[in-house]
């Protein structure tokens, strides 16, 4: 079972055994160690202090034993190598397996994720799931200006959205996949629909869970 974690720096943390397909994921499931239990809960908090990480990333982990792996992608890069160093220093961890992966540098899927990113947090059925920061000086990156918050950029070239996101936008060679959790079912087809809908846009994989209040 998947833990998902959202905090005001717009973070989602997906905890998996695996991720995508692999032999491990024919193992069968074991209840986790009180050990592997502290580690997890610890990682966690540490991966939720990453200050790059933003609803265009996604970033999982396991746990077995002392050993940690991460998955997922990055698309601020250097979100790979700051995951491995803060999980390196959680107590009673003693390897790292740093399989995340940081997305290509590419114009095109550049638009593609703010658009999106737009369609989505200005649609009024989904407007709840994102709740932008205005006006502030957003850490590292500078500041942020959003308009009325739906998709404005300002700041670096490359930046992502400053605020709380409960859906993330993965975007790779024009593909989107949508990764966090929403309310209905209703909803997360909404979602797909929007994406969809952006031009340029070459297919679409819905993995939003939804979690009935």
């Amino acid at each position: 079972m998947p833990l998902r974690k959202h905090n005001g720096l717009g973070l989602l943390l997906a905890t998996f055994l695996v991720l995508g397909g692999s032999a491990a994921a024919q193992a069968p499931a074991t209840t986790p160690s009180l050990q592997e239990l502290e580690i997890a809960d610890k990682a966690r908090i540490a991966l939720e202090k990453l200050p790059y990480y933003g609803p265009f990333d996604l970033i999982g982990f396991g746990v077995q034993g002392s050993t940690v792996t991460l998955y997922g992608w990055a698309y601020q890069a250097v979100n790979k190598d700051e995951a491995e160093d803060v999980v390196k220093k959680v107590p009673g961890v003693t390897r790292v397996v740093n399989k995340i992966e940081p997305l290509p540098v590419s114009m095109s899927d550049d638009r593609i994720r703010r658009a999106v990113f737009a369609k989505i947090y200005s649609d009024d059925f989904l407007q709840k799931y994102g709740t932008p920061i205005l006006g502030l000086n957003a850490g590292r990156w500078g500041r942020r200006y959003w308009g009325r918050g739906l998709g404005a950029f300002g700041g670096f070239l490359g930046t992502e959205p400053i605020g709380n996101y409960a859906i993330h936008i993965i975007v790779k060679g024009g593909r989107v996949t949508l990764y966090g959790t929403v309310n209905s079912d209703a909803d997360k087809i909404k979602a797909g629909m929007d994406a969809r809908d952006v031009f340029g846009v070459l297919g679409v994989d819905n993995q939003l869970q939804v979690v009935k209040d």
